[in-house]
């Protein structure tokens, strides 16, 4: 899989970064501020996430269960109830097939517990990455049927697995399928689909990972079971609220939009993961050094996610299963053991991106493109998507790295869907399948991340057709990276009580940000390189005036990956930081996460 060559002269693969602040009206803000009783700032941070009114305020700020819409809105949902409860009546096994990333997992750990809760007998499979690849797989319907399983109901995947769903049904077995992947012109012959992008389905539930639409399904079947009367004081009612952490670690690890029914879920999830009651969580936050009282969802995507993943990139996805199902020594040599695999991970993905970076670098064509591919037969699979991600961040355009046996998976930006585009690449190249003249083996996925398999020998076309859409599809204005803000602040914004507020507006995710903050002409000290990649030093607090230090003290502030640019943080500068706090040996004390920085007065 050479790079393409090219005499055209290098560019700049990364635009420079402008800022910008969020809307926000000083009318609602003035509104927000005098309904909530918060400061104009924290006001201004929820106006700057669409929060303009009293009503929204109150919502924003106690994201109820009780607002989520009824489970039935979701098209195919009934019909699902319907099917499985059919299913019940036969007491064979129904399995459970999902996929192997997180949001796979806890979607799979999630609907095999309430089966289980509810007395209902079950079995669960997890595709093993490297043989049988995304989706439902027949060596998986296989496993299921063996295990005696009528119905097996998908999660995560499913929506796309035409050929897999005709093969269960041969076996005699019926196919539910739950997903939240795009859906395809034609739906799979499924006895139900439940996906919330289907077309038909006008609940307004888009932003749903699997995980989400797995538990509107649990809640539907189980107030269908209470209606029946299957629960006694023999087979007790299952608590839904406890399998909220479940939908909380699926929800973030899944990078779904953190609004509306999501936000709502998260923020009750992380409440019933503070309370500890499953042991494979607590055991997973132990080896992350994660304090359970303290966890957020920066920890749960950062800390808890790639640790869960890690088990499906590299070996038994199922193993996640296992620990989010464990207890005991049984539960901390599981979280021992994906923490290991993590490490691991890590390795093979740091050498990857630097392979990936030298691909791009040497050649002048990939490094002016519009989004960048790149492959190496060499590639584990298992990692190709988090070195995408990698490179999104590093060069602001789609990227897709295709790794061992044509397997690729793609990360992109706003101004790029990445479904249509793969659908438009593989029109490009043939269509999809297996015939000779067909470079797509396969895809799927969703706007932001998907996955897909090229055939032997089809790198360099494929390489070049996106590289063709990406130029057709996207102008200069998209690749253009902003970071946003939400306002210039001072020191009394600073002070600690100020910062602990922030997290008011927690959780924070994609669509829901981290407020940051712009601080004008900062002076800092202290300055020192961290690990040969990060920048650490302390504001002086005479850059807030004569009464900076008495009010704020020296703060400090790191800015990770950022030590190539040490010599800008010589005289004034201007700071894009997150405000948070850091507890280190027993203290707590006001940190800045610094976004970018340049010289004051520069543009």
């Amino acid at each position: 899989m050479p790079p393409p060559s090219t005499s055209t002269e290098p560019q700049s693969p990364v635009p420079k970064a402008r800022w910008a602040a969020r809307d926000a009206s000083a009318v609602d803000v003035d509104v927000v501020a005098e309904a909530t009783g918060l400061s104009k700032t924290m006001a201004r941070v929820l106006v700057g996430r669409g929060v303009t009114s009293a009503a929204a305020a109150a919502a924003y700020l106690q994201p109820s269960l009780k607002s989520l819409p009824d489970p039935s809105r979701l098209a195919g949902l009934d019909e699902a109830v319907a099917v499985i409860e059919h299913n019940i009546a036969k007491n064979a096994p129904i399995g459970v097939f999902g996929d192997y990333d997180v949001d796979g997992v806890t979607s799979t750990t999630l609907l095999t517990n309430f089966f289980q809760d509810c007395g209902i007998n079950t079995a669960c499979t997890i595709p093993d990455r490297l043989i049988e690849g995304y989706g439902m797989s027949r060596a998986g319907v296989d496993r299921l049927v063996d295990a005696g399983c009528k119905l097996v109901v998908t999660v995560d995947c499913g929506v796309t697995n035409h050929d897999e769903i005709l093969y269960a049904r041969d076996r005699g077995v019926e196919v539910v399928v739950v997903d939240h992947h795009t859906v395809p012109i034609e739906l799979p012959k499924a006895a139900s689909v439940i996906n919330p992008h289907r077309a038909d389905c006008t609940r307004g539930s888009e932003m749903l990972c699997a995980v989400g639409v797995t538990f509107n399904l649990v809640m539907a079947l189980r107030r269908r079971l209470r209606d029946t009367g299957w629960f006694s004081s023999t087979r007790p009612e299952p608590d839904l609220k406890s399998a909220l952490d479940l939908v909380a670690l699926g929800t973030v690890a899944d990078v779904v939009p953190l609004v509306g029914e999501n936000r709502i879920l998260v923020h009750n999830g992380l409440k019933a993961l503070k309370l500890g009651a499953r042991p494979g969580m607590r055991a997973l936050l132990e080896v992350a050094g994660v304090d359970v009282s303290r966890v957020d969802a920066g920890d749960l995507g950062y800390q808890l996610g790639p640790r869960v993943n890690a088990a499906g990139r590299l070996g038994d996805a199922m193993k996640g299963v296992e620990l989010l199902q464990s207890s005991g020594a049984q539960a901390k040599n599981l979280a021992a053991l994906l923490d290991a695999e993590n490490q691991a991970r890590r390795a093979i993905e740091k050498e990857i991106v630097a392979a990936a970076i030298a691909q791009i670098e040497a050649s002048p064509a990939l490094k002016n493109a519009k989004a960048t591919v790149v492959g190496d037969e060499r590639w584990h699979p298992g990692v190709v998507g988090i070195v995408a991600s990698r490179l999104v961040d590093r060069y602001a355009r789609p990227a897709i790295v295709v790794g061992s046996g044509g397997r690729g998976s793609a990360r992109s930006i706003e101004a790029y869907h990445l479904y249509d585009a793969l659908a438009r690449v593989a029109a490009d190249l043939g269509g999809v399948g297996g015939d000779d003249n067909q470079v797509v083996r396969g895809f799927g996925g969703h706007a932001h991340a998907a996955g897909v398999r090229i055939a032997d020998g089809g790198f360099d076309r494929f390489r070049d057709a996106v590289m063709r859409d990406a130029e057709a599809s996207l102008n200069a204005e998209d690749l253009f990276r902003t970071n946003f803000h939400d306002g210039v602040i001072s020191g009394d914004d600073l002070r600690f009580d100020a910062v602990k507020g922030i997290s008011v507006a927690a959780p924070f995710g994609r669509k829901n940000p981290e407020p940051a903050f712009v601080l004008e002409g900062v002076t800092l000290r202290n300055i020192k390189v961290l690990k040969g990649e990060h920048l650490k030093g302390s504001i002086d607090p005479r850059s807030f005036g004569a009464d900076g230090h008495r009010a704020v003290g020296f703060i400090d502030v790191i800015a990770f990956g950022a030590a190539p640019r040490a010599s800008e943080w010589e005289g004034p500068v201007d700071l894009l930081a997150v405000p948070d706090l850091n507890s280190f040996n027993g203290t707590t004390s006001v940190q800045l996460r610094v976004r970018d920085f340049k010289r004051s007065g520069s543009s």
